[in-house]
């Protein structure tokens, strides 16, 4: 038996063990609204106060990226702009959400999403806040609606009416359920865009009004001197198989100091996987990180960089919003909403996606393809050279480095 058939054999042994455990996330979602729903009847009734309205958005860094360009709609529009608007968000992005679009509303709620659903007394905490305040009207613009959070968040503040999308959960019955408690819901064109087209059509419907731009933003800010020419990897990803692994960004780096200059500057999130790559990554080519800086500081980072290379995570879509080169490193999933800028008409990004995957594009063409049908050696067999050769395809004008050693001086393209 030859080393790729036993690949197969573990991929597809991986894939059943992975659709087992969607069935049973399945179950528990449902056990969990049912009883958590029961205990809302504990909530006092709502006393609704007239022209105030609830928008919840409670999902993570990079989905409120390529929201955040909208909120104007709502303070702009004829229809809201005389409503008091509260955000409910998540306590994740709050610092990026006080630094760049404090001023779109006029009071914000925030959830920290772990404690939420861990802590029954928190949570029950925010639904008599929700409840307390009386809205009128809550609008929940998230494409994917989490059962357990933006539901039961519109359940507990009982507004008079609540508009939402028609749900795209993995799972049918929760969607069933999820579109049952809206009074009003919004179908997109096509069941295939990208998000930053999704969240502009569902602006349009409930507002009447949509930010103009054709891309995220985030408006440029002073560059910050003396940093130099330098490369953001971004190396980091909460979940595995979205993950390139250490080994592949080291080849990755040897490729880059071989033809490209600047320095290479690495970049993650918090969690132990991801700070294990970028030990590993330092200690084996000495490259600097800035893991640990916070939103806002990173903003400055990615801003200033000559490209990105990244993971499919936030920092592809700061970067997509600082209008940065970036290569995303991505196993296909969502592709249509989070990773094929291009097909959106968004430049300066490219994606590099697995061969399995780009075979079955080709084979079965674009459509859905489910978080549970890929596995961590998917995006594992994406090579390095293949990113480097998309860097170069995205940034022909990179310094390459010449024979002598010598390169020309990179100047960066405006932001």
């Amino acid at each position: 038996m030859n080393t790729l058939t036993i690949q197969t054999m573990l991929r597809q042994v991986s894939l059943i063990g992975r659709k087992a455990d969607s069935v049973k996330d399945r179950r528990r979602v449902m056990q969990n609204f049912n009883k958590w729903a029961t205990a809302q009847s504990e909530l006092p009734a709502v006393r609704h106060r007239d022209r105030t309205l609830l928008l919840i958005r409670l999902d993570d860094i990079g989905d409120y990226l390529l929201f955040r360009n909208q909120l104007t709609a709502y303070k702009k529009s004829a229809r809201w702009k005389s409503y008091r608007i509260t955000l409910l968000g998540n306590e994740a992005w709050r610092d990026l959400f006080t630094e760049l679009d404090q001023p779109t509303v006029d009071e914000t709620i925030w959830i920290n999403k772990d404690q939420y659903l861990k802590s029954a007394p928190y949570r029950i905490a925010i639904w008599k806040q929700l409840r307390a305040a009386g809205f009128e009207t809550v609008v929940a613009p998230s494409w994917t609606r989490p059962l357990l959070l933006d539901d039961l968040c519109t359940l507990a503040a009982a507004p008079l009416r609540s508009f939402g999308s028609f749900n795209t959960n993995v799972h049918e019955c929760w969607n069933r359920l999820s579109d049952s408690w809206y009074t009003s819901l919004f179908e997109p064109s096509r069941p295939l865009m990208h998000e930053f087209d999704f969240n502009a059509e569902f602006s349009t419907w409930i507002s009447g009004y949509r930010y103009p731009g054709n891309r995220p933003c985030i408006e440029p800010r002073p560059a910050v001197l003396g940093r130099g020419a330098y490369t953001i990897c971004f190396v980091g990803a909460s979940i595995g198989s979205r993950r390139w692994p250490a080994n592949r960004w080291l080849e990755f780096i040897k490729l880059y100091r071989h033809q490209f200059s600047g320095r290479i500057i690495v970049a993650a999130g918090s969690g132990a996987s991801e700070l294990q790559i970028v030990d590993k990554i330092q200690q084996q080519t000495g490259a600097e990180s800035i893991t640990g800086k916070t939103l806002c500081e990173l903003i400055q980072w990615i801003a200033g960089a000559q490209a990105v290379i990244t993971n499919n995570t936030m920092a592809a879509h700061m970067s997509a919003s600082l209008n940065r080169p970036t290569v995303i490193i991505t196993n296909g999933i969502n592709y249509m909403r989070f990773s094929e800028f291009q097909h959106a008409g968004i430049t300066q990004v490219v994606s590099v996606y697995p061969e399995l995957f780009l075979r079955r594009r080709k084979r079965l063409g674009d459509g859905l393809y489910a978080y549970h049908e890929t596995v961590t050696s998917d995006i594992v067999s994406i090579r390095a050279a293949t990113v480097i050769e998309s860097l170069k395809e995205l940034v022909p004008e990179l310094c390459i480095k010449k024979v002598s050693g010598e390169c020309d001086p990179f100047v960066p393209a405006a932001s």
